[in-house]
């Protein structure tokens, strides 16, 4: 027997340990439900369920990827369902139109709608799009690297866009002649011979009717009939008569120019006659713009002068302005905002590429120009004196290595500085433009009054016609795994594309990616008879399209459910590795939670042993 050492003590603790640390394990698994919660449960173990886990989530992404994507075709089909009614409806439309019980005003009629059903297949083609991808524009190479949202702005060439953009029309310029009793009241002779200059013409009072003393420069305003010395009703009379001969004179003398009377009346003031003056409301036949008022050709000119004076009861009434002794024609400020214009960029332009803004041109390149080094030549001393350079129109940007928002900065910059240094270049631009994500704002406050007097735009994509119409292509990642891909190939479904889109003369058929500016031609009976044949041709491509889009959203289903196959096999596979057999494990707590008491009981017993030794001291 001995004290120091209680070797059952110890051989009952150390297999007690044992068993709770199996109970302790034992109940993180049952608490978990797992097999393996840490690498040393089951290091290989592990490793292969990770594996698993990895391909099992891929496998739920592929699947959701198949969704959208039977998702996205949906929504292709659905929209070429609608073309598909639109294009029926225009071959219903033509087969009308080819009938010869109709007239040409019911052809007119029928016109009208196909073109707008064309311009509904362009909207739909343009806005078409699944998570903001436009899916019947074609690729982004088949469309030009900047969109301009002007519809001022239309497609002239190859990869050339060009057009003059106005803000809204200004009013006419008016001006009104008012004639108050004083001059009523002058006589013949004082009157006669008296003259207007009117928008760089003059007009000539005669009251004699005979025209012998006019001036042979000058146009004869024959007032007959004018009345001296008489009372308000005869001043009134003469008011009259010469408003409506100059208004005659002018009418028959200058198409620049409308011209409405207003007569003179006679009201009573406080028990006494009264000269209600009368008017001569001139106004501009064509709208005109401020500047245009101010212009000094013979055409838009606008200065009134007279030989009478304001004393002698003529005035001239500026209906805008609040000072009316003004003088001359002038025109409302409606045009003070500018029309907004949007330069979406779809990428980065590229060498060769050029954007025109009023009289600036922008090239694009992708290096900068190199100038040449060597040592300076001498100039003779009696060589000539250079002018001056001029300053140049053009500027180029380089885009080498830059990305979309930089060049889009430096293109504002650019701007920005020509306006400082050559603000004629920039005469029509808004000074105010900005920058917002891919897109340049611009604007002009020109206005659209007879002259091209507005902002130019031109855009010239060096590559736009060799990509003229391309697919637009759309990959699907389908499983779990790098390759496991399949890919979509959308048609562009415009107008142009199915061959219905017309210029103006309705005879031009347009490239494709370029909007229809009117529809196939009905107007006659043999256009009608041949529009049948090409709206056939359009139904089969649409046909052919939606057959495709049917074809592979059959596949895509069939996709879907092996993928889902295949992550229920997967998933019990990493089920038998990971997963806890909590009816087997309960067992094995049961057995080692007796064990614990057994152990705990025996230790209890091994440490009453050393005090057998007393039994010996007390014998």
């Amino acid at each position: 027997m001995r004290i120091n050492h209680n070797i059952q003590a110890l051989n009952a603790y150390r297999n007690l340990s044992q068993t709770m640390s199996a109970t302790s394990k034992s109940l993180e698994k049952l608490s978990s439900g797992l097999r393996i919660n840490r690498a040393s449960d089951d290091a290989a173990g592990l490793a292969i369920s990770e594996k698993m886990r990895s391909q099992i989530r891929g496998l739920d992404m592929a699947e959701r990827n198949a969704l959208d994507a039977i998702s996205l075709i949906q929504t292709a089909e659905g929209a070429l369902s609608e073309t598909h009614n639109i294009l029926q409806r225009m071959r219903e439309l033509s087969v009308q139109a080819s009938n010869g019980t109709l007239t040409d005003t019911d052809r007119e009629a029928i016109q009208k709608e196909v073109d707008q059903l064309t311009f509904e297949i362009d909207r739909i083609a343009d806005h078409t799009q699944f998570n903001q991808k436009k899916l019947f524009r074609g690729s982004e190479e088949g469309r030009a690297f900047v969109e301009i949202s002007s519809e001022q702005v239309a497609y002239t060439s190859e990869g050339k866009w060009a057009g003059v953009v106005t803000a809204e029309p200004s009013e006419p310029a008016r001006v009104d002649i008012e004639v108050s009793g004083e001059l009523g009241a002058l006589g013949s002779a004082d009157l006669d011979a008296k003259t207007f200059t009117i928008n760089g013409k003059i007009y000539e009072i005669d009251v004699t009717g005979t025209t012998e003393g006019v001036n042979a420069d000058n146009i004869a305003v024959i007032v007959d009939g004018w009345s001296d010395g008489g009372d308000a009703g005869d001043q009134a009379g003469n008011i009259n008569l010469l408003l409506n001969a100059l208004d005659t004179a002018i009418q028959q003398n200058d198409p620049t120019l409308s011209a409405t009377p207003v007569p003179a009346e006679v009201t009573e003031v406080e028990g006494e006659e009264a000269i209600v003056s009368g008017k001569l409301q001139l106004a501009t036949n064509n709208p005109m713009s401020p500047a245009d008022v101010e212009a000094e050709d013979d055409l838009f000119q606008a200065a009134i002068l007279s030989d009478l004076t304001s004393e002698e009861g003529l005035s001239f009434v500026n209906p805008y302005a609040e000072n009316s002794a003004a003088a001359g024609f002038s025109a409302s400020l409606t045009a003070d905002l500018a029309t907004p214009v949007s330069l979406t960029f779809s990428e980065v332009p590229k060498a060769g590429d050029k954007l025109v803004i009023d009289g600036l041109t922008i090239h694009f390149a992708d290096e900068e120009p190199v100038e040449e080094e060597g040592e300076p030549s001498e100039v003779p001393a009696d060589a000539p004196v250079d002018e001056p350079a001029q300053p140049s129109s053009e500027v180029t940007i380089n885009i080498s290595d830059k990305d979309l928002d930089t060049v889009l900065q430096e293109i504002d910059a650019t701007l920005t500085r020509i306006q400082v240094e050559q603000p004629a270049l920039l005469s029509s631009l808004d000074p105010v433009h900005t920058v917002i994500g891919t897109t340049i704002s611009i604007g002009t406050i020109n206005t659209n009054d007879g002259r091209d007097n507005g902002m130019t735009l031109e855009l010239v994509d060096g590559d736009f016609a060799a990509d003229l119409g391309k697919d637009l292509s759309v990959s699907f990642q389908i499983g779990a795994n790098e390759g496991e891909r399949m890919s979509l190939s959308i048609s562009v479904m415009d107008a142009a594309s199915l061959g219905l889109a017309r210029d103006d003369d309705r005879v031009t058929p347009l490239p494709t990616g370029v909007r229809a500016k009117a529809g196939v031609d009905v107007s006659t009976e043999s256009a009608a008879n041949a529009a049948i044949t090409l709206i056939d041709e359009a139904i089969r491509k649409v046909s052919d399209e939606r057959s495709k889009f049917g074809a592979i959203q059959n596949r895509l289903e069939h996709t879907v459910n092996n993928l889902q196959s295949a992550n229920e096999n997967l998933t019990a596979a990493e089920s038998r590795i990971r997963d806890l057999d909590m009816a087997k494990e309960m067992s094995t707590f049961t057995k080692n939670n007796i064990l614990n008491q057994a152990g705990q009981a025996m230790l209890a017993q091994s440490n009453q042993l050393p005090q057998g030794i007393l039994q010996l001291l007390n014998s």
